[in-house]
């Protein structure tokens, strides 16, 4: 029992870090909700830049209607289709699909076990060499001799 009391406290600390860590807070305000929504969006005008980042009059529009969206009381996945509707699904910043989000770790998966099984793979057996007969060593002991002196 001495034993595994040191596990059963390190568990517990984690379990209690754990709960603390997944409480809920309190709910974000509509101002912190436009401001993630327009961090979530594609400037139409901009190449990557989100409609928070970017500086044109199409983002600045954008802002002003997710805010007034978020006033009216919709929901940010309302408002996410809203602009989806308007523009395409390439409007969002991050992939919609959670399949999309999957490829880059099975590509990492693939290639740690391609590294696996070219790092584990059997090397070739050696070449077994013949015997050397006592003529050639007495002729290569004759020869090293030759060049030592």
């Amino acid at each position: 029992m001495s034993r595994s009391l040191p596990a059963v406290a390190i568990g517990c600390l984690l379990a209690l870090v754990a709960l603390f860590a997944l409480r809920p807070g309190s709910p974000p305000t509509d101002a912190q909700r436009a401001d993630a929504l327009a961090h979530e969006l594609r400037c139409p005008d901009c190449a990557g830049l989100s409609v928070a980042d970017s500086p044109t009059s199409a983002a600045q529009e954008m802002r002003r209607q997710i805010v007034e969206l978020v006033a009216g009381g919709a929901s940010d996945a309302e408002v996410r289709q809203h602009f989806v509707d308007r523009y395409g699904d390439w409007i969002r910043l991050a992939p919609s699909s959670p399949v999309a989000w999957l490829i880059p770790f099975a590509v990492l998966i693939a290639g740690v076990g391609a590294l696996t099984a070219w790092l584990v793979r059997r090397p070739s057996p050696p070449v077994p060499t013949p015997p050397i007969s006592a003529d050639e060593r007495r002729r290569l002991r004759e020869e090293a001799e030759a060049l030592d002196a």
